[in-house]
């Protein structure tokens, strides 16, 4: 029999040890399988997947029919596949290879890995280029498949009928398929054909990269196949630092960089998104310290326009609908922007009324609600800059810059669109062939009647 002192103390050294457990005792979230009550290092769920990890993981979400009778340049649309795939690895514009390979089973059963994943550009038929991401690297497969699903993701609609799909993205028509018996068949043009329409003089990445107002490497492996003339380069990026780069996309806040990653509008001009930058440091040689831009929200094309002061936003508004509604043959729907004095004033809110368009203001001390023109103007600052420090051009020439970063802006692919800005409004691929440097020397051509015996 325990005394009663005894029988305290034990019980006293049991709270004591207990109290210390529990001091030891980790009481937050593991940061690999989210359950709370131990760390990532004593996760034994993470323990257990890295023995498993050389195995391929399995998925039936892209069980699909593969046809021998495919050849290397034709693509089956498939409406049950839920990503692109393909066994042509010479298709591929950029690719890499996955960790751990996606075990996919076919329609006999079989089971076979995918190894790989990239961008595959293809050449069509009538001259037109596409761009398709995110396609999965098959080498077992005979064939090659679009996924609808996939493209659905990125707002491109199937419409099928009985002797072809058409792919559309708002109104502009992507690509077609033809029927061949059951099913839909896009024809590319074969790789032979395809190198000799685009094999040209090659040029090392840094010139490329500085043309092309210093857009990475992965943004130009994109534009290769969405745009005619794109300069093709000597040899593959190496990891020397641009110095241009580094200056120019220096940021200090952590204003998110694309807050608007889905359009908002059914069509072209159907909502323009505007904002003012400025007052510059510099003055232009015009004189002008401001700029205002006006991005469309369907295929995300920017116009700037530079002006000595921001009453000025008005004549530049209205210089810009005639020019795009020329150009489109579409009316200009609805304008968004913040509630600075030039966008309220009572001139344009006449005018805007006259012309049935509506405003849509965001509200005070929230410039997040217009995060599509904030990121936007970044975006052509930051590429200005690039140039400017690249090629040691003074700040007075800044809207030389961002007027250039506006013209390859609408040129490049984005996070957005499936074609280029340029294409989606002006229905035709954007031409490059004649991009120069910025700052490169040029020579003004003078007519025969103006030139003199020794001119």
């Amino acid at each position: 029999m325990i005394s009663t002192d005894e029988s305290s103390s034990a019980q006293q050294k049991a709270f004591v040890a207990k109290k210390s457990y529990d001091k030891r005792r980790f009481n937050g979230k593991c940061f690999y399988c989210k359950k709370t009550g131990h760390k990532e290092t004593e996760c034994r769920k993470k323990k257990a997947d890295g023995e498993r990890g050389q195995v391929a993981r399995e998925t039936s979400d892209y069980a699909f029919t593969a046809t021998s009778a495919m050849g290397k340049t034709e693509w089956l649309v498939d409406s049950g596949a839920s990503s692109h795939m393909t066994s042509v690895r010479d298709k591929f514009v950029s690719m890499k290879e996955l960790k751990t390979p996606v075990r996919i089973t076919i329609a006999d059963g079989k089971k076979i890995d995918a190894v790989a994943m990239g961008t595959v550009g293809l050449k069509l038929m009538d001259g037109t280029s596409v761009t398709l991401s995110d396609v999965l690297y098959i080498p077992e497969v005979e064939g090659s498949l679009i996924s609808v699903a996939k493209l659905a993701e990125k707002d491109v609609v199937a419409q099928f009928s009985k002797d072809k799909c058409v792919f559309r993205y708002g109104d502009a028509t992507v690509m077609e398929a033809k029927r061949c018996g059951n099913v839909y068949k896009l024809k590319t043009v074969g790789d032979e054909v395809c190198h000799a329409a685009t094999t040209s003089r090659k040029e090392p990445w840094a010139v490329v990269h500085a043309r092309l107002g210093h857009i990475p490497f992965k943004r130009y492996e994109q534009l290769l196949t969405m745009a005619d003339g794109v300069p093709r380069i000597a040899d593959e990026p190496s990891d020397h630092v641009c110095a241009g780069c580094c200056m120019g996309k220096m940021r200090e806040d952590n204003f998110p960089r694309s807050p608007e990653k889905t359009v908002k509008s059914a069509g072209v001009l159907d909502l323009i998104h505007s904002d003012v930058m400025g007052p510059m440091q510099t003055k232009t040689p015009g004189g002008c310290t401001y700029a205002v831009t006006f991005i469309d929200d369907f295929s995300r094309h920017v116009t700037v326009y530079f002006m000595k002061k921001k009453a000025e936003v008005l004549e530049k508004f209205k210089m810009f609908k005639a020019d795009v509604e020329n150009a489109t043959g579409r009316k200009i729907k609805r304008l968004r922007s913040d509630n600075g004095g030039e966008y309220t004033g009572r001139l344009f809110k006449e005018y805007l009324s006259k012309q049935s368009i509506r405003h849509e203001k965001t509200v005070p001390y929230t410039p997040q609600q217009n995060g599509l023109a904030e990121c936007m103007n970044r975006s052509l600052v930051e590429m200005a800059r690039c140039m400017l420090y690249h090629e040691g051009i003074d700040k007075k020439w800044w809207a030389e810059a961002v007027n250039t970063s506006a013209w390859i802006i609408n040129r490049i692919p984005n996070t957005v669109t499936v074609m280029t800005p340029y294409e989606i409004v002006y229905q035709t691929k954007p031409q490059l062939k004649n991009l120069k440097v910025f700052r490169a020397l040029g020579y003004g051509h003078i007519p025969d009647e103006k030139r003199r015996k020794l001119d």
